[in-house]
């Protein structure tokens, strides 16, 4: 089935101008081709994102049978030390994934593992029957979906308890949610509500990136983690907090560009989509 998807993804990339024309733009933006060959580079790791794009999303569907003993197989983690060492500070931990890899598999094996978090997400209101399947999925191995929308409290009171909060935060983000910088050099406005949450719980921030290496092989690369105490003494903490931020998603994209979601509209400041 994985094969089949990653097929799918392939066939989109070849029919979906629309899509694909975003990604290259991205692509474009982020890595400046200097001639031809750098061109053809942007575009074979374009392609190998439709593909793994599938493949991620055939993990989804299948999350249900990756059972504790299979996963465990197959999805190892590198630096797994840094989170438990930020969740032993008992100041709840904010995981910061990425759509990167099969992203989804993360949250899935850490509940399996005993790391059950709250998970911050934007429900689909369009379809009611769609958005009953995405949350059962998710919330399969014991995790919990909270809407964005007025979440919080729910979130502030979760991580003085203790708990763990994880959000996909690279996507393009509006005021007041962000804040504007720069991702690889180009003038965009980046989440930041997650780290306003942070230094107003104390709650250390971990970044962590799945690859996706082969059929059945993932590995999730944990970051040190920011704690904000090491950042209160500057004059805008949340502003240095998000560069640190995202100077760690921009070395995980230079390792694997080929893992991230290059068809969101990123870059709506500086890019005409």
């Amino acid at each position: 089935m994985i094969l089949v998807f990653k097929c799918v993804g392939l066939i989109t990339y070849t029919f979906s101008k629309k899509r694909k024309n975003i990604a290259i733009k991205n692509i474009n933006a982020c890595f400046v081709p200097k001639n031809s060959s750098d061109i053809k580079n942007n575009k074979k790791t374009i392609r190998k994102s439709f593909a793994l794009l599938g493949q991620s999303l055939a993990d989804f569907i299948l999350v249900r049978f990756y059972k504790k003993d299979k996963i465990n197989n197959y999805f190892k983690i590198k630096n797994l030390d840094f989170f438990k060492d930020a969740l032993n500070k008992k100041c709840g931990v904010i995981l910061s994934t990425a759509h990167f890899g099969s992203w989804e598999l993360a949250a899935h094996f850490l509940a399996l593992n005993g790391f059950k978090s709250f998970i911050l997400y934007n429900p689909i209101r369009k379809s009611a029957w769609f958005e009953k399947i995405i949350k059962k999925n998710r919330e399969f191995s014991g995790n919990t979906l909270i809407p964005k929308q007025n979440s919080l409290l729910t979130l502030y009171r979760h991580l003085k308890n203790g708990g763990i909060v994880l959000l996909a935060s690279d996507q393009h983000a509006y005021s007041p949610d962000g804040r504007e910088y720069e991702l690889f050099g180009n003038r965009t406005f980046l989440h930041s509500a997650f780290i306003k949450l942070s230094l107003e719980t104390n709650s250390p921030i971990v970044s962590g990136f799945v690859y996706t290496n082969d059929l059945f092989s993932y590995e999730m690369d944990i970051c040190e983690p920011i704690y904000p105490k090491d950042y209160v003494s500057y004059n805008d903490p949340e502003f240095e907090i998000l560069k640190k931020h995202t100077n760690l998603l921009e070395n995980a994209i230079k390792k694997s560009p080929e893992n991230w979601l290059w068809t969101h509209r990123r870059f709506k400041e500086t890019i005409n989509y």
